[in-house]
């Protein structure tokens, strides 16, 4: 499955659809790790992902 079907299925993110109801078209896929850490750099952005906490319980 690809990724794109991924984000739609678990986020109902739909990337190939633009908000003006045309259609997008990937062009580039950055995932280069340090590229993409110069990048959340150069556009004021913690490259760091936040921590990972413990899930919480639910209450009973």
């Amino acid at each position: 499955m690809m990724w794109a079907r991924l984000l739609k299925r678990v986020f109902d993110i739909d990337i190939e659809q633009c908000a003006c109801g045309g259609k997008l078209k990937l062009i580039a896929v950055i995932e280069e790790p340090d590229v993409i850490e110069k990048i959340f750099k150069h556009i004021g952005l913690d490259p760091q992902p936040p921590p990972i906490t413990p899930a919480r319980r639910r209450a009973q």
